[in-house]
């Protein structure tokens, strides 16, 4: 009988040249969860993927598998029921179907399981009409749900994704999200996936886990944004490519910023503040949790405010108002 924990870290450190890139000193994942596994590059999202997948080994630590401790048993073994698609993965020179089933061919399946098992997942990706084509002329999305089908296939307990919808086209990364969570509710595989849209982490997953620095931290970061520093008309403030966003100072080398949504005001009138970080914006989500309402508005980045029920109730907030946030610049936080 399966019991709810399937894959346990313990102290687990892995270094290079010196430095820890990953220090996590206890985390659990549970049997059926889709995981959204985020922080910013170098924060040790794909060594941590790599070493729960036992293809790179830890400087120190334990990773156990269903209550074992994964050194002490054969690696095939836990290979077969832990799957990692790659980031770009590698379609070889043959048809589609049988790129998926080539994982099955390794393992020296009959040919009838074979067919039975990449129909399977083809159906499951949205991919049975290509069975027949080249897999080098799908598109860089296709290739990305033809490799999860070809994880797919194998049927393991736990399908670790890194970054499958990276240098995906709209249709696609809406697609894959489908997939992932069609995956988990139908055949009940645990999901862990690294990304580094926070959005899509907090559309798909049921938790997430956020790496700095190789640490998880105790809390997910919240309006979390990749860009640059910039000055405009005088002053330092973050690009993220979709707007500009005023700091309080200047800073060294920093690449992501975070806003947390108890800081965000929220007003269904031009707020007439201090902040120095104000923009206008639709509703597109509302989630409902006791007291405390989150509403996501669009501004040019997808800002979440948390603000009490009483005041949801009193402005009459709704999907697809348009109201105005605002925020100082002291509180953005930068990394």
């Amino acid at each position: 009988m399966e019991t709810e924990e399937i894959i346990r870290i313990e102290g687990l450190k892995k270094i290079y040249n010196g430095h820890a890139v990953l220090d996590i000193d206890h985390y659990t994942f549970r049997h059926g969860v889709i995981y959204g596994l985020v922080g910013p590059n170098g924060s040790g999202k794909s060594t941590l993927l790599s070493i729960i997948s036992l293809l790179l080994s830890p400087t120190s630590g334990k990773i156990y598998f269903d209550g074992r401790d994964t050194s002490q048993l054969d690696p095939s073994y836990v290979r077969r029921e832990i799957t990692l698609v790659h980031q770009e993965p590698v379609m070889f020179r043959s048809t589609v179907k049988k790129n998926v089933g080539m994982g099955l061919l390794y393992r020296r399946h009959t040919k009838r399981d074979i067919k039975k098992e990449v129909k399977r997942a083809l159906e499951m990706v949205g991919l049975t009409r290509f069975e027949g084509r080249n897999a080098r002329t799908l598109s860089g999305g296709e290739k990305k749900r033809a490799a999860i089908a070809r994880g797919l296939a194998l049927s393991p307990k736990v399908l670790i994704l890194d970054e499958p919808t990276a240098n995906v086209d709209g249709k696609n990364v809406t697609k894959i999200e489908e997939i992932i969570k069609s995956i988990n509710k139908t055949e009940k595989t645990t999901i862990i996936f690294s990304t580094h849209n926070i959005d899509q982490a907090y559309r798909v997953s049921d938790e997430i886990l956020t790496l700095m620095d190789g640490r998880p931290q105790t809390q997910s970061i919240k309006n979390f944004f990749s860009g640059t520093q910039i000055t405009i008309d005088g002053e330092p403030s973050f690009d993220t490519g979709k707007l500009s966003i005023k700091l309080s100072e200047y800073y060294n080398d920093i690449n992501y910023i975070s806003i947390d949504p108890k800081d965000i005001i929220i007003s269904n009138e031009e707020i007439s503040s201090s902040a120095r970080n104000q923009f206008r914006g639709e509703i597109i989500e509302i989630v409902k949790e006791g007291e405390i309402i989150g509403v996501t508005i669009s501004a040019g980045e997808d800002f979440r405010v948390a603000i009490t029920r009483r005041s949801f109730e009193e402005m009459g907030l709704n999907i697809g108002k348009i109201v105005y946030i605002a925020f100082k610049a002291s509180a953005v936080v930068t990394y």
